[in-house]
């Protein structure tokens, strides 16, 4: 998924309407997975709408079911890319003799028996054309007369003449015809596949056992035209069914027992520096015959090739094939060797379950990990097990089983966290951490030394990775959390996960105790840890506390989308694939409230669902469901307006699941989103009830502005409008709290909220009867929403100037 990624940022900076790109792929019908799903990515990039990309596969090569089909089926699924099929047969009679007529410099008339001939032995295949008249050449039956300057042929032999009935024994028929030494070593070079380096050739040839030379050799097959020479230097088929005749040179039965005599050659014989060059190579050999190896020292010794293959592969970001390597490796051990070589075999094991975690592969992650867990004898050897089934049981919504195994884990390592917190609680742990920070300067807690204990390194890094899951499921553990890392980091020393730290403690006082001076400050701090540590890794993760949630208090809401998608990027070039898309989700949503164009975001939005589905983010993926509705409804893509029901969700059922998971953040977004529907439609009445039903709209989204801001807004100001209808008393308690809130955050972010405070004060002096003070204070909020570029705010402080206007009889206004 990252270099997918990588691949289409890379494309996205150089295609454009002035310089499109045409992509083609040939034989398609032979690409893995991974390559089917690159192409996948690229062709359904709404960002690439200038790109046109070419595949080609042999059809009589796939079968129904075929991955290839499904890729496709998946593209036509999507629905923004448009597919043409075009069916290419084989050669004509007619373009038949046209290439023969042209190959021998002849009149087509002359030409038309030889070609009625060929094409009756070929098919029109066009392979089969070439190397039928190269092979009739090479024996006599065709055959260029000096005297009579002019081409000749046996038509009798050609058409008593048999032919191969496909391409590979054709070749093969061709092959056998040239000298033993070039079998030998068109043998070895398929070994390789379509290409081979000539390094890799020079280093076998080196054996005691090799009696020929395999460069030289091959040599004779590029003057033939089977191989040609490229860069590498390398030796790479002509074709690929030339490389399959040649690999079917070898007997089906001594295949296997082939690669392993050509990886225990490479092995043998290659320095330290070409076995790091030639890795891969060597141990991709070694794997397709090691179940002829026999001795137990050798497979360990290739179980601890094939991890430093893995290893070396995943920092790549080579994931598939690392994953591939990793697996052999496990192969290759068996249980008494987690007596003898019980590092290896963590290893490998935990390796594995990392690579298949970010591939998506749960259940093999599982499996893994289990074997692990039974094995480990301390918690020392379970410790990375633990940390990888903690990461994918959250990524995959199993929330619960991540947070009672963390607790488990945090509690053996020293640090207990209540399985039930009270406010209490939550107030002990932020007057313990404050008066932990008194003690500090703020130089001081900049050059905090670098914390050595191994155990609260392994704490600080659990609670790290539990702030995610907290934050969106157990809101009343986030500030525990946060504050126990900055305890840690205060009392024993900072480490990457304490940028993360002061972060989470600057979202927990700005969003429990309004706090949003010192937040700021926090949050600065945190990502000078971040500098301090080049913690490239930690990035998103710190980038969502600061410009997802501390900083929009105090900036403009549009300065943190820049850093937001920053934030995404480098989690996708890292791996860190969960806090990509909960930066995706903070960017959308602060996107949407910021006043961002639809059609280009809801294209955005579709983009990024799609990432989370592919990256098997289901958490995220469901708590921003609610998002993308909205943005629909607000297109007219709803049969309801005011109800989140539509392509992308039905409200109700996600209330269900909302309820059955007992997820009162997901069950708040969807009633915060409704809400706003309700006021943009009209529906005040309803709007004010959905606001009660999220009373805990500020628990339950700490610190998010674009949340908690607007909750207050649409919900003072749908009292407003139902106070001048139906009377002060139901309402006056809401107007009063909502307006009194919006009044301190306007005074500490006025670019926020300057207009939304305007729009209020214009509905209250309209309610009071103070018609210039409306007007006045209407003015206000329509310049204020245009000059901080509010688009959407703007628009209804018109509407609901306009309805001033016409209900108090100024309709000229």
């Amino acid at each position: 998924h990252r270099l997918a990624f990588l691949i289409r940022l890379l494309l996205r900076s150089t295609c454009s309407s002035s310089n499109p790109i045409v992509l083609f792929l040939d034989d398609l019908q032979w690409a893995d997975s991974s390559s089917l799903e690159l192409m996948r990515s690229l062709v359904t990039d709404v960002a690439l709408d200038n790109m046109l990309f070419v595949g080609c596969y042999r059809d009589n090569e796939v079968e129904p079911g075929h991955s290839l089909f499904e890729c496709l089926e998946s593209i036509r699924r999507f629905g923004i890319t448009s597919i043409t099929s075009i069916c290419t047969s084989n050669l004509n009679m007619a373009s038949v003799n046209a290439l023969i007529s042209d190959a021998l410099s002849t009149l087509p008339r002359a030409t038309g028996s030889l070609s009625e001939a060929v094409f009756q032995k070929t098919g029109g295949n066009a392979l089969f054309v070439t190397e039928f008249l190269t092979s009739l050449r090479d024996e006599g039956l065709l055959q260029y007369s000096l005297s009579r300057r002019k081409w000749e042929w046996e038509m009798e032999h050609i058409r008593s003449r048999t032919i191969a009935q496909n391409a590979v024994d054709l070749m093969t028929a061709k092959l056998l015809r040239l000298a033993p030494e070039v079998h030998q070593a068109l043998r070895i070079a398929s070994a390789f596949g379509a290409q081979c380096l000539e390094g890799v050739l020079n280093i076998y040839d080196a054996g005691p056992c090799c009696s020929t030379c395999t460069v030289s050799a091959l040599e004779i097959a590029v003057a033939e035209g089977l191989v040609a020479k490229v860069d590498g230097p390398a030796y790479r088929f002509s074709h690929d069914q030339i490389q399959s005749a040649a690999y079917m040179l070898i007997p089906e039965s001594e295949r296997e027992s082939f690669h392993l005599h050509i990886g225990r050659a490479l092995w043998q014989q290659s320095s330290e520096d070409e076995i790091d060059k030639y890795l891969f190579v060597i141990v991709d050999q070694l794997h397709r015959g090691a179940c002829h190896i026999s001795d137990p020292s050798e497979k360990i010794r290739l179980a601890e090739l094939s991890l430093t293959a893995g290893r070396k592969a995943a920092e790549m970001s080579a994931f598939l094939p690392a994953s591939a390597y990793l697996q052999s490796g496990i192969g290759l051990i068996s249980d008494g060797d987690w007596k003898w070589h019980r590092e290896l075999c963590f290893d490998l094991f935990n390796w594995c379950a990392e690579m298949e975690y970010i591939l998506g592969k749960f259940d093999n992650v599982k499996a893994h990990l289990e074997e692990v867990i039974k094995k480990g004898r301390t918690l020392r050897e379970k410790l990375r097990a633990y940390y990888t089934f903690v990461q994918s049981s959250g990524s995959h919504s199993n929330t619960g089983d991540a947070f009672a195994t963390a607790l488990m884990v945090l509690d053996n390592l020293g640090e207990s966290i209540p399985s039930e917190v009270t406010q209490l609680e939550v107030q002990q742990e932020l007057l313990a951490t404050q008066a932990l920070l008194r003690t500090k300067t703020e130089g001081e807690l900049l050059q905090l030394k670098t914390m050595s204990d191994i155990d609260k390194r392994e704490a600080m890094r659990f609670l790290n990775l539990l702030l995610l899951y907290v934050y969106a499921e157990r809101k009343e553990y986030f500030p525990i959390m946060a504050c126990r890392m900055l305890q840690l980091s205060l009392t024993y020393g900072v480490c990457k996960e304490s940028a993360v730290a002061f972060g989470a403690y600057g979202v927990s006082i700005c969003g429990l105790l309004g706090d949003t001076s010192n937040a700021y400050r926090f949050g600065k701090i945190a990502l000078t840890l971040l500098e301090r540590f080049q913690a490239k890794e930690y990035l998103p993760r710190v980038f969502i506390t600061v410009y997802g949630l501390i900083n929009d208090w105090t900036e403009p809401l549009q300065s943190s989308l820049p850093c937001l998608e920053q934030a995404i990027n480098t989690g996708l070039s890292t791996g860190s694939n969960e806090f990509a898309m909960a930066n995706a989700q903070h960017y959308q949503g602060a996107s949407l409230a910021s006043g961002t164009p639809l059609g280009p975001l809801v294209d955005e939005m579709n983009d990024y669902a799609t990432q989370m589905l592919d990256l098997n983010q289901n958490f995220i993926y469901t708590q921003n469901l609610s998002l993308r509705q909205f943005a629909l409804n607000l297109l007219g893509k709803s049969a309801d307006p005011a109800r989140l029901v539509g392509d992308i969700m039905d409200e109700r059922s996600l209330l269900d699941m909302a309820e059955e998971k007992g997820s009162s953040s997901l069950r708040s977004i969807v009633y915060f989103y409704r809400m706003m529907l309700e006021v943009f439609f009209g529906e005040y009445e309803r709007a004010a009830e959905t606001a009660e039903l999220n009373k805990n709209v500020d628990k339950d989204n700490v610190g998010r502005f674009s949340i908690v801001v607007n909750h207050c807004f649409y919900h003072g100001l749908s009292a407003l409008i139902l106070a001048r209808r139906q009377g002060r008393s139901k309402w006056e308690d809401i107007i009063n709290t909502t307006m009194a809130q919006m009044e301190k955050w306007e005074s500490a972010n006025p670019w926020n909220c300057e207009h939304k405070l305007a729009l209020m004060n214009a509905e209250y002096a309209y309610l009071q009867n103070d018609i210039n003070g409306a007007i006045e204070a209407y003015d206000c909020a329509i310049v204020s929403a245009a000059k901080h570029r509010f688009v959407h705010e703007e628009g209804l402080a018109l509407e609901r100037a306009g309805i001033f206007y016409t209900d108090t009889g100024d309709n000229a206004t």
